[in-house]
């Protein structure tokens, strides 16, 4: 069992449908992008990306997707999202934005915690 991300102008990628990237856009794009081709034998919009390794892609109601993908196919997919005017989103709706974020999520970041010192001041602020 893997996570998905999606490519969406959705808030929640599954409502993408109700901001869809459109059949013909994915269509389109695949067709003038030297790294994708599509692979009829899994569906009408699955396409492979022949980057650093073999990985596929799938438009289907309004998003893209891609089951859990490496950091290679990640950023293609931020190129991607990026050309679309999208975004990209894990299944939780996470929102990636950055080649780093898929290794090290800017939103996984804790929070810091206070300082003894920034405690006692604060206590005394009060």
């Amino acid at each position: 069992m893997g996570w998905e991300m999606h490519i969406t102008r959705a808030e929640c990628w599954s409502e993408s449908e109700t901001q869809p990237i459109g059949s013909e856009e994915w269509v389109q794009l695949v067709n003038h992008d030297e790294e994708l081709a599509f692979d009829r034998r899994n569906g009408e919009f699955y396409a492979l990306w022949k980057g650093q390794e073999i990985c596929w892609l799938e438009w289907r109601d309004g998003a893209i997707t891609s089951k859990s993908p490496a950091e290679p196919l990640y950023c293609k997919m931020l190129e991607i999202a990026a050309a679309l005017k999208a975004q990209v989103r894990d299944d939780d709706d996470r929102l990636y934005l950055l080649p780093d974020d898929l290794l090290n999520p800017s939103w996984a970041t804790p929070e810091a915690k206070p300082s003894l010192m920034q405690k006692i001041t604060g206590f005394f602020k009060k």
